[in-house]
């Protein structure tokens, strides 16, 4: 493991924790990132679209067609900060009971989510899970095999990230 990536891994683990989080699941190691600990991912506080700024999410959430999204992952992926689409059980994971809120996500950690579908990565072909959609309205929900123009949150394995990588 390099250098950077092991100082990346050092400010994750020792990152600030949310708020009332009994579990501790996710930390801030970087300006508009979250480290979950539960999958070693690290995501984009804000939807593509949006800007973090003071500790929200400002700005209007763009919806793509798919072809969009993996292009524009494709082109903010480097070396340093390989970004993505996250996998349906990726996306998934961070659903949770909105318990009062509009949206079913952990609003401290994202916050300013809008309710609506997000895109993840899309199989090769036929029938799975990769072409099911994720719903972060209400209490949340899941759909397989729709198309149209989603959110999009991009990812990357924590033990893919570099110390200096940042949310653009």
């Amino acid at each position: 493991m390099t250098a950077a990536r092991l100082a990346l891994l050092a400010l994750l683990l020792a990152g600030p924790v949310t708020a009332g989080s009994a579990d501790a699941r996710f930390r801030f190691p970087a300006e508009g990132l979250v480290a979950d600990a539960d999958t070693a991912l690290v995501w984009r506080r804000c939807s593509q679209g949006q800007t973090f700024r003071a500790g929200r999410c400002e700005g209007e959430a763009a919806r793509f067609h798919l072809a969009e999204a993996e292009s524009l992952a494709a082109a903010q992926a480097s070396a340093a900060c390989p970004w993505r689409l996250p996998r349906f059980y990726e996306l998934r994971s961070l659903m949770q009971a909105a318990g009062g809120a509009d949206v079913a996500i952990d609003t401290t950690a994202f916050p300013d989510t809008p309710p609506g579908w997000y895109w993840n990565q899309a199989s090769a072909g036929g029938h799975s899970q990769q072409d099911c959609f994720v719903d972060f309205t209400g209490d949340g929900r899941t759909r397989c095999n729709m198309a149209g123009q989603f959110f999009v949150r991009l990812v990357m394995d924590r033990d893919a990230a570099a110390a200096d990588c940042r949310a653009p």
